[in-house]
């Protein structure tokens, strides 16, 4: 009798069930906001919810491209010893939407590639020295390996250059803030 009223109840219960209706969707206003939907861009997902559009995208690449002016001032390794200072005006340009190329500081055949991200820094790429300790690229003279970064300031317009240079017969430290033409 017991498994009777159990059973009972339970029909009952299954025969008052309803399906659920979901209520009328509702117009917002934000979804026609168009966002950036590329994960490679530095404005990635910035506006979401929206309408994806990647025409409203803006790459590491676009952080940099451009022509500077910079005075590089020259320090020795490990001493820190200040050498020289020389104007150089160097271009950016863009290679792919993280690689830039830069030239320009040996003549304007040569360039330098790097790898631009989203925290605003760009490395230099290491083309030579995969098994020694001198990594890099290959600098002015084919004696020289380069390596470090460029860093672009959010707030101040300003790029900062941080080069070493390792050659047959020094290490050199290459310094300073490069100003957009």
């Amino acid at each position: 009798m017991k498994y009777f009223v159990v059973a009972f109840l339970f029909l009952v219960g299954l025969s008052s069930c309803e399906k659920w209706q979901d209520a009328a969707p509702v117009e917002d206003g934000r979804l026609s906001n168009p966002y950036c939907n590329d994960p490679l861009a530095v404005n990635f997902n910035w506006g979401f919810p929206g309408k994806p559009d990647n025409s409203v995208c803006y790459y590491p690449t676009d952080l940099f491209i451009g022509q500077y002016s910079f005075v590089d001032s020259v320090y020795t390794v490990p001493e820190n010893y200040f050498l020289y200072a020389q104007s150089v005006t160097f271009r950016v340009v863009a290679l792919s939407k993280t690689k830039i190329g830069v030239v320009g500081f040996c003549g304007v055949n040569d360039t330098l590639k790097m790898t631009s991200d989203k925290s605003y820094i760009a490395s230099i790429d290491t083309l030579i020295g995969d098994s020694t300790s001198n990594k890099g690229q290959f600098w002015c003279q084919i004696k020289d390996t380069v390596s470090g970064a460029l860093t672009n300031n959010r707030f101040d317009s300003l790029m900062y250059i941080s080069f070493q240079v390792i050659s047959d017969t020094a290490t050199t430290l290459h310094l300073g803030k490069a100003r957009k033409l």
